[in-house]
């Protein structure tokens, strides 16, 4: 009896096929794995170091190396997103443990926009979720890697466990468990901030 196809299984065929042409020089498999994973790791990277600039050159440095050094990815080690997102990981801590910044940058979400009209209640409406955004962001950065990591990649990027174990390298326990504990500390945090009640 055939045992249903794992929804992930799907996913990291295409990205191992999409590599496996990158390897032989196909600049479209390129954009593609670009086009799927730009924006995961750019916040994922944002996420962990609270500053754009940084996770900007993290996600250009994490697909320079892809290109420079398409042989680097073995697929018995993990999925192609686990080999992204690892390499994520250790540009952002080196960065992080080059340049220690104590305030971290807010996000630039109004920058080149223009503002419309808009009714006061759209207003309020606005700040108070920007505020909250804010305010989550300050939390999030004020735990300890290790569980800023898994609520990083589980809870805003919604990755699988497995996946999660994968890239962070360890049993998927540990992430239940890490994931379990970061969401207290987060919890409490907020409340501290007095976010939520």
């Amino acid at each position: 009896m055939d045992s249903p196809a794992c929804p992930m299984a799907e996913p990291n065929r295409v990205d191992q096929d999409l590599h496996g042409q990158l390897a032989k020089g196909c600049e479209e498999a390129f954009s593609a794995l670009y086009e799927r994973y730009q924006g995961p790791i750019f916040r994922f990277a944002w996420h962990m170091s609270g500053n754009s600039a940084m996770a900007e050159d993290v996600t250009q440095e994490v697909f320079m190396l892809l290109i420079r050094n398409p042989n680097g990815y073995v697929p018995a080690k993990g999925s192609v997103a686990g080999y992204l997102f690892g390499m994520a990981r250790n540009l952002t801590r080196r960065r992080l443990d080059r340049s220690r910044l104590d305030e971290p940058l807010t996000e630039e979400w109004a920058e080149g926009n223009e503002v419309g009209l808009a009714s006061d209640t759209d207003l309020l409406a606005d700040l108070t979720r920007v505020e909250l955004l804010e305010c989550l962001h300050k939390a999030v950065l004020g735990l300890p890697e290790q569980y800023r990591e898994v609520i990083v990649l589980c809870d805003l990027e919604e990755m699988s466990y497995p996946d999660a174990a994968g890239i962070l390298q360890c049993p998927q326990g540990t992430i239940a468990s890490r994931l379990h504990r970061a969401r207290l500390m987060l919890k409490a945090r907020l409340e501290c901030q007095g976010c939520v009640k």
